[in-house]
């Protein structure tokens, strides 16, 4: 069994390549863009190393709304959505929580550096 994702080593591995010994040696545009494919891929890496803790938070805000059959997440969101424009969750304090997690996750995965800590993660 490996410690993480394997992808999510190797891309690691190429950003600090990128980060360490490519970009100090560039100057203006060309830094810029090698900069921003490292943190492309960082994001990238984080998103395979938290897959499991994304699905995890998801599936807890989406539990407080009805599934239709086999339905997808996008199609699950979008109820939610829709309930959520109606009002039918104004004072839905667990769905409140459920979906702070879901965004602190995000956070960690986009901006690790500004993400608050997620609840028992």
């Amino acid at each position: 069994m490996r410690d993480k994702p394997f992808g999510a080593a190797l891309l690691d591995v190429a950003q600090q390549a990128l980060t360490q010994e490519i970009a100090p040696n560039l100057k203006g545009q060309q830094r810029y863009v090698v900069l921003m494919v490292a943190n492309a891929m960082g994001i990238v890496a984080r998103e395979i190393e938290q897959e499991t803790l994304v699905a995890k938070t998801w599936d807890r805000a989406l539990a407080r709304v009805e599934r239709e059959g086999d339905s997808t997440l996008d199609a699950s969101a979008s109820r939610l959505i829709e309930a959520i424009r109606k009002g039918h969750h104004d004072a839905d304090a667990a769905l409140h929580g459920a979906l702070l997690e879901t965004a602190q996750v995000a956070a960690g995965i986009w901006k690790p550096s500004l993400a608050a800590p997620a609840n028992g993660a």
